[in-house]
């Protein structure tokens, strides 16, 4: 059996891998009216979700004193909602990233990948994170994905994110030829793993450190089929509103959009999502939460 972590809907989740899941019971009800729960919003609207203030007043008399609240917490009836689920226990985000992927069997891991077809060079088991909170639990440097992909540098990632290549390309295979007549022979990429902070439009509120410096994610710039044009996500990438008018644009939109649907990867960021994204697709199997 693979302990090896899925992106797919129904797979592994934080909870069951000892953390703690981001979800919230409604506010407790307090006499004189608790207040309403903000709706959270979407990732598209930049921000995480919001508490409405103010606290609630204490029937019969004046508002309650508040005591000191925690650092982006809204108030008293926030914070015993927060003790009541256990969120201000949960471990930094960058521990949690780190728990999301270290939980694989690293050799059962290992194993299906070879089986599955990708080449590729196994790296040093790594126990814990460096000082500055990254490293990939269980490396490989590949070459080559299942279905003969090659890699362009190679992808330094976590096994359990190379064996999610088996899905990814299947999507990408079917889009090609769909779309372009071809399979693809190469793919591009402008990095894989590397320690460093998120950059654009989630660095304010992500707490730091992305998916990269876990080897959980990596970034495609181009696709190179076996006959044809190569396409580039900077060049042929049509940003949602628009229809694309070039079979080039059909199968980036095709890949984007399956990719998503289908869970294959938990997250693709491309131009359509950030200026920082506007000549890659950043494909992750990250935490099923930014925050």
């Amino acid at each position: 059996m693979i302990s090896a972590l899925s992106c797919s809907p129904g797979g592994p989740t934080l909870a069951d891998l000892g953390g703690t899941a981001l979800m919230a019971p409604p506010a407790p009800a307090l006499a004189g009216g608790a207040p309403a729960l903000a709706g959270a919003a979407p990732v598209d609207a930049g921000g995480p979700p919001t508490l409405a203030e103010p606290a609630p007043a204490i029937a019969g008399g004046a508002p309650a004193a508040s005591p000191a609240a925690s650092p982006g917490w809204a108030g008293p009836w926030v914070e015993q909602l927060a003790d009541a689920a256990g969120l201000r226990e949960r471990p930094p985000r960058a521990q949690r990233q780190w728990n999301h992927i270290a939980a694989a069997a690293g050799a059962d891991c290992r194993d299906a990948l070879k089986q599955s077809g990708a080449r590729f060079q196994a790296l040093p088991d790594v126990a814990k994170p460096n000082k500055k909170g990254c490293g990939i639990p269980h490396g490989v440097l590949l070459t080559r994905g299942p279905t003969g992909i090659v890699y362009s540098p190679p992808l330094q990632v976590d096994c359990s994110l190379a064996l999610r290549l088996a899905d990814i390309e299947r999507v990408i295979q079917e889009e090609a030829e769909t779309h372009l007549g071809s399979p693809i022979a190469r793919i591009s990429t402008l990095g894989s793993y590397a320690c460093r902070e998120v950059v654009g439009r989630m660095r304010r509120w992500s707490e730091g450190l992305s998916e990269h410096s876990f080897g959980n994610a990596f970034d495609i710039s181009r696709f190179s089929p076996k006959r044809g044009r190569a396409i580039s996500v900077l060049r042929d990438y049509v940003l949602y509103g628009s229809d694309p008018t070039t079979r080039e644009g059909h199968f980036l939109r095709g890949v984007t959009r399956r990719l998503r649907a289908e869970g294959a990867a938990a997250r693709v960021l491309g131009p359509d999502f950030d200026a920082s994204h506007r000549d890659h697709l950043h494909v992750d199997c990250g935490t099923p939460r930014w925050y």
